[in-house]
């Protein structure tokens, strides 16, 4: 294996990057006190809440154990039990304390300046919408993919005994794999972009085939564990059933179009850092990692249109192509930056960083509108009289787009109603004719959940009171509006 041909990380201009890296992904957890209510109170995250405070323990789903971190601060909140205010301050921040962790330990323990940047621009660059989507866990799942390779290169770098580097190797990537799917196919993109460059210090041909197949077989099972197990297993099917027949029409679908345009107008900071990094790679005539980095992007970005080939939500999709951010812009951190002088890597990463910010805060205004448009509903029932409505499907056009996705109403309509004061809680659900004949809309004692029916003795009243006098009432929106 290489051993002088080192990428470089002890860089004056990777040293001040990383650390400039660290006031940005700061400034995106004040944003989440700023915002909490727009990422709050949108569909998986209060859901997920909920669960938290009526259950009373961490909820993982579909097997995404490193999930835990984000969660354990709401958690905790309700241990203590704090106001639910605070418990939503605690939920939206607490991605962010768990990122910023990550970028501390990855400047000034490990001092591995690459991964620090490397996560910034995977907070940032494919970023705006989906800001106030934060629940998608291939964010947790990529930023314990960048700590798994801090230490295990720094565990390699001091010669830690092989046993000790395997079962560290071994327990971290399972972590950062079974967090998300996704987080697969950047742990193996790195893996080898690392090999290729001589990252990992003084690893034999043997060593790196046993490390290699650890990681290829941690992704195999996770992948085989995927298709046979509930919301992931959808998504596998879509791929593994693609008519390859469709392969030419890849560059007519809705989604090749959405991230084309996406990175010609709002995401426009990848195709630059993706063209200097594949240049820096040829100056330095790394041809194999030029191929890799070609080949592994443009194999991201078909599998993600053979999967979502007409679904192009952008608060979903930024989610989905984020990891493409650690492809497309390892060949610049590693090949392209350090060779900048400090003040200009410095004011180029700047720049990123403070356009990308711009970005995320415009995006604001759907998801304030949209609790803004919550909180009349909430005000009509209230002049109403009403507790609990069921809203028939379906909606007014320009009402379900405001929405964006629907599902979440009765826990979002009820934290809103909570923090406002109101007890008993007012909640609203939207639901078509046909979903009316699974449901007991004439119980007095059941909240009708966004994805359950839960008893008034399942709530913990200390958070949710919800009127058990009533029945909910069946009306339109424009009943609810006049």
């Amino acid at each position: 294996m290489p051993g002088n041909d080192h990428i470089p990380t002890e860089n004056a201009t990777m040293k001040l990057a990383a650390r400039a890296t660290l006031p940005a992904i700061l400034v995106l957890l004040v944003m989440a006190v700023v915002f909490f209510k727009e990422r709050m109170l949108y569909i998986d995250a209060p859901h997920m809440l909920f669960r938290i405070i009526n259950d009373g323990h961490i909820h993982i789903e579909e097997h995404r154990y490193g999930s835990f971190i984000s969660q354990f601060f709401p958690w905790l909140g309700v241990r203590l039990h704090l106001p639910l205010r605070s418990l939503m301050m605690f939920y939206s921040t607490g991605f962010y304390v768990f990122y910023l962790a990550v970028g501390l330990l990855l400047v000034y323990k490990y001092r591995n300046y690459g991964l620090a940047i490397l996560l910034g621009l995977y907070l940032t660059v494919f970023v705006s919408d989906t800001y106030y989507w934060p629940n998608n866990e291939v964010h947790q799942g990529i930023a314990w993919l960048l700590l798994a390779f801090a230490v295990c290169l720094s565990a390699r770098a001091q010669r830690l005994p092989l046993p000790v580097q395997v079962l560290l190797f071994s327990a971290l990537f399972f972590l950062a794999i079974w967090t998300h799917p996704l987080v697969m196919l950047a742990a193996v993109y790195l893996w080898f972009f690392y090999i290729a460059g001589g990252q990992v210090s003084a690893l034999t041909k043997h060593q790196a085939i046993l490390f290699s197949v650890i990681l290829v077989g941690l992704s195999i099972v996770k992948f085989y564990q995927g298709m046979h197990h509930g919301y992931d297993s959808s998504k596998i099917e879509t791929l593994t059933g693609f008519d390859f027949h469709r392969l030419k029409a890849i560059f007519t679908s809705p989604q090749f179009h959405f991230f084309v345009k996406g990175c010609t107008t709002r995401y426009f900071f990848l195709p630059v850092l993706f063209l200097a990094g594949l240049a820096g790679l040829l100056l330095d005539k790394k041809y194999l990692l030029f191929v890799w980095t070609v080949l592994f992007s443009a194999g991201y970005l078909f599998l993600t249109c053979a999967t979502y080939w007409d679904f192009t939500l952008r608060s979903f999709m930024e989610s989905e192509y984020m990891p493409l951010v650690i492809i497309c812009c390892a060949p610049f951190v590693y090949y392209v930056l350090p060779k900048m002088k400090p003040a200009v890597g410095l004011t180029v990463l700047g720049l990123v960083y403070l356009l990308r910010l711009v970005f995320i805060i415009m995006a604001a205004a759907p998801f304030t509108n949209r609790v803004e448009l919550l909180d009349s509903m909430n005000e009509k029932m209230k002049q109403k009289n009403l507790t609990k409505i069921i809203i028939t499907k379906p909606l007014p056009p320009g009402i379900d787009s405001a929405l964006i996705w629907n599902w979440g109403a009765p826990v979002e309509s009820i934290f809103l109603s909570a923090l406002k004061g109101e007890r008993p809680m007012r909640t609203f659900i939207f639901l078509s004719r046909d979903d009316m004949r699974f449901f007991n809309t004439a119980a007095r004692d059941t909240l009708l959940g966004s994805w359950e029916k839960r008893a008034a003795a399942n709530i913990n009243s200390r958070y949710v009171a919800i009127d058990t006098t009533t029945s909910y009432k069946v009306m339109t929106y424009s009943e609810l509006m006049e």
